[in-house]
C-alpha cells in the first residue's frame, strides 16, 4: 500500500518569497567591494548554498588574501544589505499562488516545513502573517552540511515526526533538488532548467501547484 502524503517541506527563498534578485543585489555589493565579478548566472549557481561557501568563492576570486575572519565580516555584510532589501515585504510579495496553496495544505491538515539555507526565512514568514503555518522551520545554522546533501529535508521531516516517504519537499534550486532526490521523500521541482527537471513533478512556475496535482502525482 502506498504512503499517504502527511507533510510538505519547501524551500524559502524562489519558492515562497521572490527573493532571488535580492540575494543577487547583496551578494553583488560585497563582490564589488572585493572587486571581482559575481553574475546573474554565478547567483543561480550559488542559490540555496551555504553562505561560508559563497563567502570563501569570492574570496578565491580576490586578487590579493582574504582571511577567514575578512570573510566572516563579509557573510555578515552580505546578509545585513539583505535585510534592508526585504524590511519593506509584505504578503504581496509571495510568488504567485503559493499563499493559495499553503492554505489548502493547512486547512487539509498536512504539516508543513522550512528547509532553507536563508535564516531570513522566519522574519519574512512573520511578515507575510504565515510563520504559525510551519510546524517547523529548521535553523540552518545547526547543520553540519549543506545543500546539496540532504540533512536539512530529514531534520525538517523528524522535527514534524513524518516518516520520510510520507513527505513531498519542494525547491527551485539544482542543489536542494540533488538534496531531496537522496531521500525516500517525493521530489517537487520549480523552473525550466534540465537539471530541475529531474524531479517527480516538476513547474516551470508557482502558480501550477495545486493540492490536488500534488495528491495525484503522489500517489502513483
Amino acid at each position: 500500500m502506498n504512503p499517504s502524503l502527511k507533510a510538505v517541506i519547501f524551500d524559502f527563498d524562489g519558492v515562497i518569497a521572490d527573493t532571488v534578485h535580492l540575494y543577487y543585489e547583496a551578494t553583488k555589493r560585497v563582490a564589488d567591494e572585493l572587486e571581482v565579478s559575481y553574475t546573474m548566472e554565478d547567483n543561480l549557481r550559488f542559490q540555496g548554498i551555504p553562505r561560508k561557501i559563497l563567502m570563501d568563492e569570492l574570496a578565491n576570486r580576490c586578487a590579493r588574501e582574504v582571511t577567514e575572519e575578512e570573510k566572516l565580516l563579509l557573510g555578515n555584510k552580505k546578509g545585513e544589505y539583505y535585510r534592508e532589501l526585504i524590511t519593506g515585504f509584505t504578503k504581496d510579495d509571495m510568488l504567485p499562488g503559493m499563499y493559495e496553496f499553503l492554505f489548502s495544505l493547512k486547512e487539509s491538515g498536512i504539516k508543513m516545513g522550512i528547509a532553507s539555507s536563508s535564516s531570513n526565512a522566519p522574519f519574512l514568514l512573520e511578515k507575510f502573517g504565515i510563520k504559525d503555518w510551519f510546524g517547523c522551520i529548521v535553523d540552518p545554522h545547526k547543520l553540519k552540511k549543506g545543500k546539496p546533501d540532504p540533512e536539512i529535508f530529514l531534520t525538517a521531516a523528524d522535527c514534524l515526526g513524518i516518516p520520510y516517504d510520507c513527505c513531498a519537499a519542494v525547491e527551485d534550486g539544482e542543489a536542494g533538488l540533488q538534496g531531496i532526490m537522496a531521500t525516500p521523500m517525493f521530489s517537487v521541482s520549480i523552473g525550466r532548467s534540465v537539471e530541475l527537471k529531474q524531479a517527480e513533478w516538476n513547474v516551470p512556475s508557482t502558480d501550477h501547484l495545486t493540492l490536488d496535482e500534488l495528491l495525484r502525482r503522489f500517489a502513483r
